[in-house]
């Protein structure tokens, strides 16, 4: 059954086991896949370092095949497939709750929301792929699936609370600021949010905070602590901390600057004189709005170029940081996150150099009463996400 893996060091039979690959998945022989994703993992061991990426390429391949297929036996042959054992020796930079982390994604990206909740009843128990599940939830919900009244959810959710797992703080249904996030993760929808009517509306609330200015004064700061998780949606995906080329501040001001055009704003950011930005030949800062703040943080981490962390972890670290930028924590289940994040001012800033070097991007986050700010800036380079 396996002979068609033994000559996969060579382009041509590379070529001809995933084409074989794919023709047991056009023929619904599952069985046979899961025998082939077992002798996969069998090879591992006898392989020489430099090969095992064929064998890992292939691995990825059927559970693709798998994903891809229609009907429930291929949904729920890809995770018996996810259940066979691994040697953590011979995988790569994937280990264990990262595999389950991209089978998630697998699923999210080749099915439907109906066909995850089906697979939620075929669990084996309560440890029985909990990190593909956990993870699963956020793929659909992000995708616009609201999730909150399913009772496999819901069991799951109280089973990952029981545990103190960190993706049971996040909600289950998709909210306003997030409807673009199904875009970025490349599903196309139309957004229920995304309407003229809506546009001019934002337009029109845009237009009239630009007649507050304020007038001509000497701003105070006053640097305060930085809470853990306000870069938590640029921190390196090794979990080892931030990158060097982060810059996050948290400034008390005086006095207050309840409504702050833009340019007072970059003037302030101007005299900060942040080291991320120093010499900068250019520094321009402009009002956004939450949504488009939120777009910016999440398609950094949704995009497989930076520092994938996939829609659930991404959508998490997100949370974090706009909970530090915003500067309170109250319960992520009620409305009163988005009250208070809605309640703040936003800005994205950039600064640029004359010469090579890559650009900085900030957001910075005035808070109700205008009496502190919230920033958090990065070098825009992609090798470091």
């Amino acid at each position: 059954m396996s002979a068609f893996l033994d000559d996969i060091s060579t382009r041509d039979g590379l070529k001809a086991a995933r084409a074989r690959i794919d023709q047991l998945g056009e023929a619904r022989a599952y069985p046979a896949l899961v025998a082939v994703a077992a002798e996969l993992e069998a090879r591992l061991a006898s392989t020489p370092a430099e090969g095992r990426e064929r064998l890992h390429a292939l691995s990825d391949h059927l559970e693709e095949v798998l994903a891809k297929g229609q009907d429930v036996d291929s949904a729920l042959t890809l995770l018996e497939v996810a259940r066979q054992p691994r040697d953590a020796r011979y995988q790569g930079r994937l280990s264990a709750a990262r595999r389950e982390q991209e089978l998630a994604a697998l699923l999210g990206t080749h099915r439907n929301a109906a066909s995850f909740v089906e697979l939620c009843s075929h669990r084996q128990g309560p440890e029985d792929l909990l990190e593909l599940f956990a993870c699963g939830v956020h793929e659909f919900v992000l995708r616009g699936a609201d999730l909150s009244s399913v009772p496999g959810v819901l069991a799951l959710q109280e089973e990952l609370s029981r545990r103190g797992h960190p993706l049971a703080a996040l909600p289950l249904q998709r909210r306003r600021w997030e409807s673009s996030f199904g875009r970025i993760m490349g599903t196309e929808e139309i957004d229920p949010y995304d309407t003229l009517g809506e546009r001019l509306s934002a337009a029109s609330r845009e237009d009239e905070e630009d007649e507050y200015t304020a007038p001509d004064i000497r701003l105070a700061t006053q640097d305060e602590p930085v809470p853990p998780g306000l870069a938590a949606i640029l921190v390196a995906e090794d979990g080892e901390g931030t990158h060097e080329a982060i810059e996050q501040r948290v400034l008390k001001l005086r006095p207050a600057l309840p409504k702050a055009p833009s340019d007072t704003m970059t003037s302030l950011l101007i005299d900060l004189g942040l080291p991320l930005m120093k010499d900068a030949a250019f520094v321009v800062c402009e009002r956004d709005t939450l949504s488009h703040v939120a777009d910016f943080f999440f398609s950094r981490v949704a995009s497989r170029a930076r520092g994938w962390l996939g829609a659930a972890y991404g959508r998490l670290a997100l949370w974090r940081t706009l909970e530090a930028l915003g500067g309170i924590e109250v319960s992520w289940s009620s409305d009163a996150p988005e009250k208070r994040w809605n309640a703040c001012t936003w800005y994205q800033f950039k600064g640029s150099w004359q010469d090579a070097r890559p650009p900085v991007m900030g957001v910075v986050c005035l808070r109700p009463g205008g009496t502190s700010l919230a920033l958090v800036a990065v070098h825009e380079r992609a090798s470091y996400f």
